[in-house]
């Protein structure tokens, strides 16, 4: 009876530590607020290193990612987050911001920027949290860029990750949308 008592509470921790993931976690905003991340539970969330450097390249990235967060907003909340390791300056924002606001919609939400890489002493615990299969459950590698998109599913579990320099269109975002672990 003990073994079996035993064995249920692991699996309602398991559970509850599954269904909990990233919506533990909080962001700061770009005007400098907490928000935490729980507020999105129940949705698909796709987190994207933003671009900083404003090429044409860049630009048509953002411009990707915003008609995505619109085709799909009844599903998905797209968070952009501007990257220390590629270049984000605290004292750019501003002119980092009213670029991102001309591509991408309000219904995108941008952070503050975030050190997104292991070897930062600094490293954001939602970049801990994306690259760290001890935390996550499968993933164990590094943000590689700009343009990397992780997928998190609407328990709050990361299942996939796109790198920057994959092709990558609405078809391959809709099918990374179609997984379900739920």
């Amino acid at each position: 009876m003990k073994k079996i008592i035993g064995i249920s509470l692991l699996i309602a921790f398991v559970a509850f530590k599954t269904a909990t993931g990233v919506f533990d976690l909080s962001i700061t905003t770009a005007d400098g607020g907490d928000q935490s991340l729980n507020i999105y539970q129940g949705k698909k969330m796709v987190i994207v290193v933003l671009p900083v450097t404003k090429t044409t390249a860049d630009s048509a990235l953002l411009e990707l990612m915003d008609s995505l967060s619109i085709n799909y907003a009844d599903s998905v909340n797209m968070v952009g987050i501007p990257s220390y390791e590629d270049g984000f300056r605290d004292d750019s924002l501003s002119s980092l911001m009213t670029w991102y606001r001309s591509i991408l919609g309000e219904q995108f939400i941008i952070s503050a920027g975030m050190s997104t890489r292991k070897s930062s002493a600094y490293q954001a615990p939602l970049f801990s949290y994306l690259t760290n299969a001890d935390q996550n459950g499968h993933f164990n590698d590094d943000v590689s860029g700009a343009g990397e998109k992780f997928f998190i599913d609407a328990l709050g579990n990361l299942y996939g990750i796109s790198l920057p320099d994959a092709d990558f269109d609405e078809d391959i975002f809709s099918s990374m949308l179609s997984h379900s672990r739920e």
